[in-house]
């Protein structure tokens, strides 16, 4: 069987229901390529009574092996999405988790005589139809050759995909027969000829649906342990799993001096503890703006330009500074700026003085020509969906294959409240003779719990490897387990506060420092940088 199709997660789209929308599943998957950390991205919203689906691909292997299979509505619609939506939504979305320090006022001299205190180094910083298969439709959706096809049997399918070119593995049969019986069409993807691997973007997807899903049993497949997945959906209201369990996460368990790193971990025992099948909420709250199209302006001078400088000074690619290259124009740059097979584009672009003697070809008509059709509709369209949909949701889990026996359908509840995604836990430090004691400092959560470290250390981190907990055993990674609803508070199913709360014994009136935690005036500010995270020190005297 080929080594085919190294995605992190291949989505599907099927009929679980009527009138349900699926996306995700069938993943074909790489095994060099981890994906836990890595996780696969949706998004969903709706306009009207169609529901878009934007979806990531991540791939990486030979272009004659990518093959990817969605089980799809016959109404379904196949275009190009955005590369720089997804980053777009992890820079504004994903959880951050922020470590702040407050003293105690046994710590005013230590603190007074510290000059260079901002510059001390952080503590513990750790073709044609065949005989059973109709052909709806092919064509060709930018570096994608996209069939829609129509079957009678799994057996069709495969002899069809297998006879057409597209790398789609055997072992996936078996799970396609629920589909193939429910009467899906399907959506074939392979790169065409020419395409290579840096060619793929994401996929859009559009159909008739009245809520969105996630048919995850194909990806079972040859999922790897603790697949990530973060599911975004677009709406008026917060999103919530339907047929899946909520979950808070235990946030004694991250590991707030290295900047919550091991998320997904704590995300994954608390999955695991909803008997495998629970999304945790990391953002609900305004959707924020999409990438912008690319302005007329700006194309015309890309139109015009003579020289690589010209491209450069008209995409305005140095002129916000700290920021990634747009990750659609970095897509479609290398057919503008035509650059030595030896001269990485990134390289390029780090310092375009520092080859002046190369020899770079400009073609501006031709990258204006793939912003026109490549970067600007996608981005036209989301501007339109987030223009009606005001209020995002992120979803995050993961799921291994034996965990894979149910797909995770969505709805709205315009009941329950917004979810930051910025995560906040106050380290109070009390000093002794020789400065502050942080080995013995004292972490309280955003939620409350409150927990000492041992040794400088968090006693508490959950770490996985492989699908099981090495680390941490025996601590809970998830505080509460509920089930949502459309309407109304959230039913709690189990309440691990006071197990977590036992786990580390303080005196009720312990804070970690010789110090009114509630009172006082204004903290004072410090700039500490962690080697993972930020980390702001404040006294309270």
């Amino acid at each position: 069987m080929p080594r085919i199709a190294a995605l992190a997660l291949t989505p599907l789209i099927a009929l679980a229901a009527p009138a349900t929308a699926l996306a995700c599943g069938g993943l074909f998957c790489d095994t060099s390529q981890p994906v836990n950390q890595s996780a696969e991205r949706i998004l969903f919203g709706f306009d009207g009574q169609t529901l878009r689906m934007h979806v990531q691909i991540a791939y990486q292997g030979p272009p004659t092996e990518f093959g990817w299979l969605l089980p799809a509505p016959d109404d379904v619609e196949v275009d190009q999405s955005s590369e720089e939506l997804f980053q777009l939504l992890d820079r504004s979305f994903a959880p951050r988790f922020i470590l702040q320090t407050e003293f105690g006022a046994g710590c005013d001299d230590w603190l007074n005589d510290r000059a260079d205190f901002d510059s001390a180094p952080a503590p513990n910083a750790g073709g044609g139809g065949e005989e059973g298969v109709q052909v709806l439709s092919r064509e060709a959706v930018g570096p994608f050759d996209v069939a829609k096809l129509r079957v009678e049997g799994v057996s069709d399918l495969r002899d069809w995909l297998d006879a057409n070119g597209y790398q789609i593995p055997e072992a996936t049969d078996e799970k396609l027969a629920p589909y193939v019986d429910r009467g899906a069409a399907f959506v074939a993807v392979k790169l065409l000829p020419g395409r290579d691997a840096g060619d793929i973007s994401p996929l859009r997807l559009s159909f008739t649906a009245s809520n969105p899903a996630i048919p995850i049993v194909p990806t079972s497949v040859a999922a790897e342990p603790d697949m990530g997945i973060i599911v975004h959906v677009l709406g008026g209201s917060r999103a919530i799993p339907m047929n899946y369990r909520h979950v808070l996460i235990n946030e004694a368990a991250i590991d707030w001096q290295g900047g919550g790193q091991n998320y997904p971990d704590v995300v994954s025992q608390a999955a695991d503890e909803a008997n495998g099948k629970a999304f945790a909420t990391d953002y609900a709250g305004a959707a924020g703006q999409p990438p912008q199209p690319i302005e007329d302006g700006i194309v015309q001078r890309v139109r015009e330009a003579e020289t690589a400088q010209d491209i450069i000074n008209a995409l305005g690619i140095f002129d916000v500074f700290f920021q990634p290259l747009d990750a659609d124009l970095q897509r479609v740059l290398p057919t503008g700026l035509i650059l030595p097979d030896d001269l990485p584009l990134t390289d390029y672009l780090n310092c375009p003085g520092c080859y002046e003697g190369a020899e770079i070809m400009v073609d501006g008509p031709a990258l204006a020509a793939r912003i026109e059709d490549e970067v600007n509709p996608p981005r036209e369209d989301l501007a339109a969906l987030f223009a009606a949909n005001p209020f995002l949701t992120r979803l995050y889990s993961t799921l291994s294959a034996s965990e894979m026996d149910l797909d995770p359908e969505f709805q709205f509840n315009a009941d329950l409240g917004e979810v930051p995604n910025r995560r906040v836990a106050i380290q109070r430090v009390h000093c002794g003779n020789d400065g502050p004691v942080f080995d013995e400092a004292v972490i309280e959560t955003p939620s409350g719990i409150r927990f000492r470290l041992d040794d400088g250390q968090n006693p508490n981190v959950i770490t996985r490897q492989a699908g099981e907990t090495v680390r941490g055993l025996g601590v809970p990674g998830a505080r509460i387990i509920e089930r949502t609803f459309e309407a109304g508070a959230s039913e709690i199913v189990a309440d691990s506060t006071g197990e977590i709360e036992s786990m580390n014994p303080l005196d009720l009136d312990e804070a970690g420092c010789a110090c009114d935690a509630t009172g006082g005036s204004a903290p004072t500010t410090l700039g500490w940088l962690a080697l993972v995270g930020l980390i702001g020190l404040r006294r309270r005297r």
